[in-house]
């Protein structure tokens, strides 16, 4: 009766191993070879069960599997240990790890958990509260310079006689004021890129790019400055229109804004391609460049490619983040005095996708 209540016990237990939703195996502690494990476990790391596959295998070097080996042998016991392991199939993976070293017979119990949603959501997180902090700390001083210099303007402007200098200080006002203007146009890009998703439609991509040149063609010394557009769009393209306003705007504007003033001639050059699966842009210019040292976090917000600039910071920022929402791509490459190169590839939504606000 003994021995028939100790086989029922063991085959619940096998049974209870075997049909666990948690990942749970055996390893040999020294060549780390998985001498037993549940369905669970071998879904886990991408593998059928068989002999022969080690846990070694899925550490991503050395160090790491010295490291959680020493923590074993040292504690012997181990809860909720969190690594980053590779899997099978080469995919990185977050697994909460709670392991029992058995010295006697050299063996270690794991009851593995993947947390790789989880992890990836608190990297997310943790992403979007340093950005914020980020944001809070640079919007705060880029909305109050001005203001202040306005404030400065309007004291000089009460005490000043001069009309020659009456005017300077209102003009000077003027030039705080657009810049301001300028950061809260940006910061509400920013803030209807992240809430609002609009239906896509057929895009005249001609069109748009003469659109925001008018735009900005008017606002700075464009004298020797030659423009070429060449849009080959020999089918519908489709796409969110206001986004793809918002990319055009920042990289003309900054093409323009950017041009080198020493050349006897400056020029930027647009090129379109459009295909059922992606439109190519790229944009083109031989203007001022970006510095090596800046290229690296280009697209980072309220970083300023020059020193000469009186922008937000946050227009490559927006623009990166709007492809994002778009599926598509940006690529720089700059020399400094020499000029700049965008490449940004965005897929042609012929079919519509659902909108989702």
């Amino acid at each position: 009766m003994a021995e028939q209540a100790f086989m029922k016990s063991e085959q619940r237990h096998g049974n209870l191993f075997d049909n666990s939703l948690v990942a749970m195996l055996r390893a040999d502690i020294i060549s780390g070879e998985i001498l037993e494990a549940n369905g669970k476990a071998w879904e886990l790391i991408g593998l059928a069960p068989g002999p022969g596959v080690s846990l070694t295998d899925f550490f991503i070097n050395d160090d790491q599997r010295v490291q959680v080996l020493a923590l074993l042998r040292d504690n012997r016991l181990v809860e909720n240990y969190e690594i980053e392991v590779r899997s099978s199939d080469e995919r990185s993976l977050w697994i909460s790890m709670s392991a029992c070293y058995y010295p006697v017979e050299g063996m270690i119990e794991c009851v593995l958990r993947d947390i790789t949603e989880t992890k990836q959501t608190l990297l997310e997180l943790q992403k979007v509260n340093f950005e914020l902090d980020n944001f809070v700390y640079h919007a705060s001083h880029d909305l109050r310079s001005p203001l202040r210099s306005i404030l400065g303007l309007i004291n000089l402007l009460r005490i000043e006689d001069n009309e020659k200098a009456k005017q300077n200080c209102v003009d000077m006002i003027e030039g705080s004021i657009k810049r301001l203007d300028n950061l809260v146009q940006d910061l509400l890009s920013m803030s209807r890129n992240n809430r609002v998703n609009d239906a896509h439609v057929e895009v005249n991509l001609m069109n748009e790019i003469n659109y925001s040149f008018a735009n900005f063609y008017h606002v700075s010394d464009t004298k020797n400055l030659e423009i070429v557009t060449k849009v080959r769009q020999p089918v519908i393209f489709k796409s969110d229109i206001t986004r793809i306003r918002i990319i055009l705007n920042n990289l003309i504007s900054n093409a323009i804004k950017y041009r080198s003033y020493e050349r006897e001639r400056s020029y930027i050059h647009i090129d379109v391609a459009v295909s059922e699966a992606e439109a190519v842009f790229v944009v083109d210019d031989n203007g001022e460049g970006i510095p090596a040292s800046k290229q690296a976090n280009i697209f980072d917000m309220f970083v300023r490619a020059s020193e000469s600039s009186e922008g937000s910071g946050l227009g490559l920022y927006i623009v990166k983040n709007v492809l994002e929402k778009l599926k598509g791509t940006i690529t720089m490459e700059s020399e400094e005095n020499v000029g700049t190169r965008f490449t940004v590839r965005l897929p042609n939504n012929l079919i519509e996708e659902p909108v989702i606000a």
